[in-house]
């Protein structure tokens, strides 16, 4: 029972990845398995979405009369519904999947003797370490984000070390962007003097190390192994080099000084949404340095949505009278700023898909 269950999620992650994780695909996927009476299986896939689990218990739930928990070895191979069946290309079109073709599969390693695993395993314990030293009210924010960000890193090339190329691909990328928001994390703790410059340096340069890793490997794979997938290319530009990123870290130290000052020490709340909205816009601004155009478009998105929530504690700031039309005005110019570079990233991403 246990191996149909492992062989059922790696289907389902193998047409994840081959649908390019359309969440409108994704949904046709996920409605199959459940009117085959299959989609109780996915309840202990680890490695899902939000959405993919309100879609699962979703189905789940409609289609729990005709859930089948028994003899799952006649059910498995999946078989295509009379949709999938109209829709298969002939024998000399038809699309092949990695199990079925052995070179685009990989071995599987031992991930705990990966250098780059190695990496990322030493990297977490240096940043728990180094937390514990932070202020105590950053514990439920920049705390918990570095922490969160760098076991990230860490876990997924650990679900990196599978069969399929193009899954390794998306997990390694969701890891480089984590490794990039830790970054991010690490200049914020710079900025404000929670760590010294040399404990940035040493943390940053074993980041950066981590994603050369990762990058060569993905390298060397879509050279050897992934001819003929149609693989992202698995080099991001330096963040560090992008006017938003900057400018977002000029927003944050802004931000953190404007919010020190007395006129806001009786407004804890309001600190701390202008706080997370600010350093959450930052954060996603580094992640967004993915592989995949869909997940850096998600990114950029949310960094927009964050310069929203800031604008509108921004205006609350106002309405008490606790911040100075000078600081709001540089303020404002940098959220400005950074939401013109972000909408005209977002723009030309949206432009190529259409062409």
């Amino acid at each position: 029972m246990n191996k149909i269950v492992e062989q059922i999620h790696n289907w389902y992650r193998n047409e994840r990845v081959l649908c390019d994780y359309s969440i409108m695909d994704i949904g046709e996927k996920l409605k199959n398995l459940a009117e085959k009476g299959l989609i109780w299986v996915l309840k202990d896939l680890k490695d899902i979405t939000e959405f993919e689990e309100i879609v699962i218990n979703y189905y789940l739930h409609k289609y729990r009369a005709v859930q089948i928990y028994d003899n799952l070895h006649n059910l498995f191979p999946i078989p295509p519904s009379n949709d999938e069946r109209a829709s298969t290309p002939s024998k000399s079109t038809k699309r092949i999947t990695p199990l079925q073709n052995p070179q685009h599969s990989l071995e599987v390693r031992d991930v705990k003797q990966f250098i780059g695993y190695k990496k990322a395993k030493e990297l977490e314990v240096r940043i728990i370490e180094l937390c514990r030293k932070f202020p105590s009210f950053e514990v439920d924010h920049i705390v918990n984000q570095i922490m969160r960000s760098a076991e990230s890193i860490k876990r997924r090339i650990q679900i990196g070390e599978q069969i399929y190329i193009r899954e390794k691909f998306y997990q390694y990328s969701i890891a480089i962007g984590s490794a990039k928001e830790t970054s991010a994390w690490l200049q914020v703790s710079l900025g404000q003097k929670y760590i010294t410059q040399t404990q940035f340096e040493e943390l940053d340069n074993m980041v950066n190390q981590v994603v050369r890793i990762l990058t060569k490997t993905l390298s060397n794979i879509k050279e050897k192994e992934g001819k003929g997938l149609d693989l992202p290319n698995p080099f991001t530009p330096n963040v560090k080099n992008f006017g938003a990123y900057n400018n977002a870290l000029l927003l944050v130290e802004r931000i953190y000084e404007v919010t020190r000052r007395k006129e806001f020490w009786k407004e804890k709340d309001l600190v701390s949404k202008m706080r997370k909205h600010t350093t959450s816009c930052l954060a996603n601004v580094a992640e967004a340095n993915q592989l995949h155009v869909k997940k850096k478009f998600r990114f950029f998105n949310d960094s927009l949505k964050a310069l929203g929530g800031l604008e509108s504690a921004l205006e609350t700031s106002v309405s008490k009278g606790i911040i100075s039309e000078k600081a709001l005005r540089e303020i404002e110019e940098l959220r400005i700023s950074i939401r013109n570079v972000l909408s005209r990233n977002m723009s030309n991403i949206s432009n190529k898909k259409a062409s």
